[in-house]
């Protein structure tokens, strides 16, 4: 057997390809593991006797506080971890930011280099992945765009619904690819086979990121939906009423047809700031619908706790540009007021509230004196120009009950910051105190910049109306009045000639 294992040894070494498996399999043909009692098979002593393998190198990673996210995984395997993560409860997900913001870091480097392993269904899902994991790496959705835009054949349609939807919640705008999805779903065709969920969707990403598609896209959703105005609900009525209403699509007809839904769902399929939402975006686009407004104030009279500060200003608005009231309404929406701690309202939503309950000619004087009183104690640098407008406009409207405090302070804030004031807020609010004849607090103002006109035996009014024609004359050479515009100044002119001069 000696020479025959010689044989074989020999021939590979020839060969220069002696592998450890050969010799064992030459060794163990001569010599039988039953000869072998101590040592068993020659194959098992061959291998132990060769030097192990060298170890793998490591294998790069990303430290996380939760779990080590390695960079050379592949790209549709880091998606997959991203979707897991997505899919644990409030809690979970909060403890995973950190984990996932390290995939959606890798996973943008890597997406484009192995875009062919996704699937649409890959990218549909981790674009949701990431709207719950609230994950708004630039780069990633980048790459995302791109990926759809390479292939959006191959997408179904409520497929680039839900992406573009959830570009919008991410709050990032990719041009490119919300006109490239406007376009597609814009052929008829394609329209006729989106669901109303699908159109909420989309309308709502629109809408959301401020883009008006350039296409025929809303036209389009419009038509789909009056044949499938029964398959609508009341929330989903509230979303694509809103959505057109913020892009300034007002569609007397689509709107008709939606009040029709509005007005036959069931109330409490409704939550409370649904059906502000639908009172607003009449109001946006002056569709006035009495009825309606009606039915909607019965479901939100016994709901008023529901409401948030900014529904609360929204549906008092809507009324106010509507000319509709409801009596049952207003009464349990100014017992709120009278009652509940305004600090809870932002500076703009009171403005508002105040505004158009004094346009109304709604509430007394707990009602006023509660909201003059508030405003009067917020600080002046929150104060913008349209507000102060609101409030003088409110003052003079509701004069009454007239805070003198307040109306200080607003006089204050005009003069003071008289270089921010478009044409259309200084006009109204110089307007509002000569109708309140508050010009003349202009003696309250520094003296350095009212001796010019007190020295001339002036009164004060002068200075301040002279002030406020320096500024109007600024603006127009910036860019020349409209003809509305015009009117206003010329009005408010003559109504200080009419005051001060005469």
């Amino acid at each position: 057997m000696a020479p025959a294992f010689a044989r074989v040894t020999r021939s590979a070494a020839q060969r220069g390809s002696c592998r450890v498996g050969l010799l064992c399999h030459a060794w163990e043909s001569a010599f039988p593991p039953s000869k072998l009692p101590y040592y068993g098979s020659w194959r098992g002593v061959a291998l132990a006797a060769a030097p192990p393998p060298p170890p793998p190198p490591p294998t790069p990673f990303v430290s996380t506080s939760s779990r080590s996210v390695q960079i050379n995984a592949p790209a549709l395997k880091l998606s997959r971890r991203l979707g897991e993560l997505a899919q644990q409860d409030d809690e979970a997900r909060r403890t995973a930011q950190d984990e996932a913001s390290q995939i959606c870091t890798v996973l943008a480097r890597k997406l484009k280099a192995e875009s062919s392993s996704f699937r649409s269904h890959d990218i549909i899902q981790l674009v949701a992945a990431a709207c719950k994991l609230e994950q708004t790496y630039g780069p990633l959705l980048d790459a995302v765009a791109a990926q759809v835009l390479r292939g959006m054949m191959t997408y179904p349609l409520f497929g680039l619904c839900n992406i573009t939807n959830g570009f919008a919640r991410l709050g990032h705008r990719h041009r490119q690819l919300m006109d490239a999805v406007a376009d597609f779903l814009a052929e008829t065709s394609r329209a006729q086979q989106l669901s109303p969920v699908d159109i909420g969707s989309l309308v709502f990403a629109y809408a959301q990121l401020a883009h008006r598609p350039k296409s025929g896209l809303l036209e389009a959703c419009a038509d789909r939906l009056k044949d499938s105005c029964h398959e609508l609900g009341g929330p989903n009525c509230a979303i694509i009423l809103n959505s057109y209403a913020r892009l300034n699509e007002c569609n007397p007809v689509l709107f008709g047809v939606l009040s029709k839904s509005v007005v036959q769902t069931r109330p409490e399929s409704y939550e409370a700031h649904h059906i502000s939402l639908i009172m607003n975006s009449y109001a946006k686009c002056q569709i006035r619908k009495p009825q309606m407004m009606h039915i909607l104030s019965g479901y939100l009279t016994g709901r008023i706790s529901e409401l948030s500060p900014q529904n609360v200003s929204n549906i008092v608005h809507a009324f106010s540009r509507l000319d509709c009231y409801n009596h049952e309404l207003f009464h349990a929406l100014m017992g709120r007021l009278v009652q509940e701690d305004l600090r809870a309202y932002k500076i703009f939503e009171l403005a508002v509230l105040t505004h158009n309950l004094a346009k109304l000619k709604a509430g007394g004087q707990s009602l006023y004196g509660a909201l003059f009183g508030e405003l009067a104690s917020r600080s002046p640098e929150v104060w913008e120009p349209k507000a102060v407008a609101q409030v003088l406009d409110a003052l003079r409207r509701r004069q009454a009950f007239c805070h003198e405090g307040l109306l200080s302070l607003l006089f204050h804030r005009l003069f003071d910051r008289l270089q921010h004031f478009a044409v259309h807020p200084l006009t109204q609010a110089t307007w509002c105190l000569l109708e309140l004849e508050a010009l003349d607090l202009a003696s309250e103002l520094p003296e350095a910049a009212a001796a010019g006109e007190q020295e001339q035996g002036h009164p004060a009014a002068r200075h301040a109306m002279r002030m406020v024609l320096e500024r109007l004359d600024e603006l127009n050479s910036q860019e020349p009045f409209t003809p509305t515009q015009r009117g206003n100044v010329q009005h408010l002119i003559r109504a200080y000639h009419y005051r001060h001069e005469l």
